[in-house]
């Protein structure tokens, strides 16, 4: 996004303030759908940054659900349930009855045990209602079932009578690195599904697989641990198109999309000395913004100062950016060489995914940011204005 366009919302909105660029996660998508040439298809993980998840639903064929407050998202956004992937590791029957009320047999589900599976089941049986359900390969952690239990299942699927498995479901962490491990895991599915043929006559339809494809944040990471690339992502493509098994292959992603559409916009309200180090404090802080695999500011994010027009000296130092936080944790960037005075806008680049909300968001009251979105042809949306937060933090006897 132009500098230009990043003062004006920090002008008119105020700061701190969460500022996404519709352009760019539509250009991102484009990106991803032309590596792929059509032969993968493209889901939206919304817990990455909920406020894009509209944009998103227009521009991917699915949405992954998680909870039942992203349930209620969707809801409310008057997104269509055909358009829902409804997953999460646990699910409250309460709650999956108000989901089912509305995603019926359009919408999709994951099967994280037995019980989510029955429980789907009870419902469709009891509506006359058959429901594409995906039950989830574990990863060796409390996510999903494992193969056995999964052959078990479909093997027995005739105790199901509502029910299409319609796919598995696959996900095994973020922020991988090396292609060779997406390899071993498209190696061991194929296995799998060739286990599940042979064992229970089951033959995939479809893997949704959750790829967690790594996005660099700082500026001395090595590109090439981004695996977003052309090259990366055509050698992704052909790991694909090497499986013995064929079917439709979904990945689901959230932070390869969203990382870089993102701006955390802040303004230097008190510069000053100590020992020699250059110190500026910014009324933003780590409870409202956060980088995977940032260690107390030993990493510098991609930064820039937007200058004040109010004539303000300014220096040029090496600066320890600081939070507005009581506590010597609050540190944004140890080492940020820049020309700075009073009133400056310090922005933070690459915070689209996950930044406004994995922090300590309600630590000390402080205000939570307004959010806003910015296209050429949208203009300013503003999602959310800056709200006082000491509400949520009383007890009022």
């Amino acid at each position: 996004m132009e500098l230009n366009k990043i003062k004006e919302a920090a002008e008119r909105f105020g700061t701190p303030l969460y500022l996404f660029d519709l352009d760019c996660i539509r250009d991102r998508v484009q990106r991803f759908r032309d590596a792929f040439e059509g032969e993968i298809g493209l889901t939206y993980s919304m817990k990455t940054n909920p406020f894009l998840t509209l944009e998103m639903s227009r521009q991917v064929e699915r949405i992954e659900v998680c909870s039942m407050g992203e349930f209620r998202i969707c809801r409310d956004l008057g997104i269509a349930p055909e358009k829902l992937y409804i997953s999460g590791v646990l699910k409250i029957r309460e709650d999956l009855m108000e989901i089912l009320a509305y995603g019926g047999d359009s919408a999709r589900y994951t099967a994280e045990s037995p019980l989510q599976l029955q429980m789907l089941s009870d419902w469709a049986d009891a509506h006359d209602k058959t429901l594409r359900v995906y039950p989830r390969l574990t990863n060796k952690s409390q996510f999903g079932m494992d193969e056995d239990t999964i052959c078990t299942l479909i093997r027995n699927r005739g105790d199901f009578p509502h029910i299409e498995f319609a796919g598995i479901h696959f996900f095994s962490g973020t922020q991988k690195k090396k292609l060779s491990k997406h390899e071993k895991e498209l190696q061991m599915l194929d296995a799998f599904f060739a286990r599940l043929l042979e064992e229970a006559d089951y033959k995939v339809p479809e893997l949704e697989y959750g790829t967690g494809l790594a996005v660099s944040y700082f500026e001395d990471q090595k590109k090439e641990e981004d695996l977003r690339s052309p090259e990366n992502l055509a050698a992704f493509r052909q790991m694909v198109r090497d499986m013995q098994w064929k079917g439709i292959v979904t990945i689901e992603m959230g932070r390869a999309y969203a990382a870089e559409c993102g701006a955390y916009v802040t303004t230097a309200l008190d510069i000053k000395e100590n020992n020699g180090k250059a110190i500026c404090l910014v009324d933003g802080g780590i409870h409202q913004i956060n980088y995977d695999g940032q260690i107390k500011g030993m990493y510098r994010p991609e930064m820039c100062v937007i200058p004040a027009e109010s004539g303000s000296e300014r220096k040029e130092r090496e600066w320890s950016v600081y939070g507005s936080l009581c506590t010597m944790n609050d540190v944004l960037c140890r080492s940020f060489p820049a020309e700075l005075g009073l009133g400056d806008r310090v922005v933070f680049f690459k915070t689209g995914a996950y930044s406004v909300y994995e922090g300590m968001s309600l630590f000390l009251s402080h205000e939570l940011p307004a959010v806003v979105l910015y296209g050429e042809e949208d203009g300013f949306i503003q999602a959310r204005t800056q709200i006082q937060s000491y509400t949520l933090n009383m007890a009022k006897y």
